[in-house]
């Protein structure tokens, strides 16, 4: 198994050296770890550090709800597998929870990543909003892992994020959020949502128009699950732009039968109330027979032109090449 090396991190985030470390902590159901809870081991880490504090999660369904706090920077969990390092809880909005407060892990402090385990909230469909993580910090990276939920599953808040190889299963706006977050070879899988309800996918809250949050999703797989794909009364959409100038680009990925042509939908507002949203919607060379593009709504773009999509690679959208960890694979510019 690849596994985290030491980065020494500098303040203005320059130059990366790399030597190999064991780890800080290690986490256990079975009593071979130096603590029983991921809470406790994260608690353990000294405050504000400049360096990587590596923390080893083994096997286990681990049920608990997480907090890393600003002061706990740099922090990086490493499980044993997707499938076999689960982190679960199961709040949620109907059970009288504000969306925020949902989250199973909450990221506040900057430079943490996280490789080879699940974040899951279980609270089903019918419990509405209830997030699997939540994260609003700067230079965070997921290789790996396993988001699954329902509505709003991954909550990418704020800053800059990567994804790469992950996978993210939800129903409604289940990427969704403020931040400059780029997903590179993830697996997206939308769920079969309650009756007459329709799935999107993202739902990207760009409140300004010059700001530079958005979501992209670069040589990206998205797809129904089983269950999803043998039902032909549920209608998938990439996105709906919770923010007003809301801005997601769907660039180089394979895109299956299940996106309604329209591709986008809108947001539907509350009474009383009255915004125009002007959101930024890109595709860019996708394939797939999802990815056929006549019949997309107005509002939405299409570009062949690589000199606009290249605005939109961890190089130019993140800065991923002065940040993200040397050993998490990933390429710079268009595939």
């Amino acid at each position: 198994m690849t596994l985290f090396v030491a980065t020494t991190i500098v303040e203005c985030v320059q130059s990366q050296s790399i030597t190999e470390t064991p780890y800080n902590a290690v986490v256990s159901k079975d009593g071979t770890g130096n603590f029983n809870t991921i809470a406790g081991a994260i608690l353990a880490a000294p405050d504000h550090s400049v360096k990587p504090f590596f923390i080893k999660i083994k096997k286990g369904t681990y049920e608990e709800y997480i907090r890393v706090d600003k002061k706990k920077t740099n922090i990086f969990l490493i499980g044993e597998g997707m499938d076999t390092t689960i982190i679960t809880g199961n709040r949620s909005f109907v059970d009288g929870n504000k969306t925020y407060d949902t989250a199973t892990v909450g990221v506040l402090g900057n430079g943490f990543a996280a490789q080879d385990l699940t974040f899951r909230n279980n609270a089903g469909a019918v419990k509405h909003q209830a997030v699997a993580l939540r994260v609003e910090a700067d230079l965070m990276s997921f290789y790996r892992c396993r988001f699954d939920g329902y509505q709003d599953t991954l909550y990418v808040k704020e800053q800059r994020q990567f994804f790469r190889e992950c996978e993210i299963y939800g129903t409604i706006d289940f990427i969704c959020g403020g931040a400059m977050a780029l997903f590179q070879n993830c697996v997206i899988e939308a769920r079969t949502p309650m009756a007459r309800q329709y799935n999107t996918i993202t739902a990207q809250k760009r409140e300004f128009e010059h700001a530079g949050s958005g979501i992209v999703l670069q040589n990206c797989t998205i797809r129904a699950t089983d269950d999803l794909e043998k039902l032909d009364n549920v209608t998938t959409y990439f996105g709906r732009p919770w923010g007003i100038f809301s801005r997601t680009v769907i660039m180089e990925s394979y895109i299956g039968n299940l996106i309604d042509p329209k591709g986008w939908v809108e947001w539907i507002e509350s009474a009383n109330k009255s915004v125009v949203r002007q959101p930024y919607y890109l595709e860019y060379k996708n394939r797939g027979p999802g990815a056929v593009t006549k019949g997309r709504v107005t509002w939405a773009s299409v570009t062949t032109n690589p000199a606009i999509a290249s605005n939109f690679t961890v190089r130019q959208f993140i800065k991923g090449d002065q940040w993200i960890p040397a050993n998490i694979p990933r390429y710079l510019d268009l595939s």
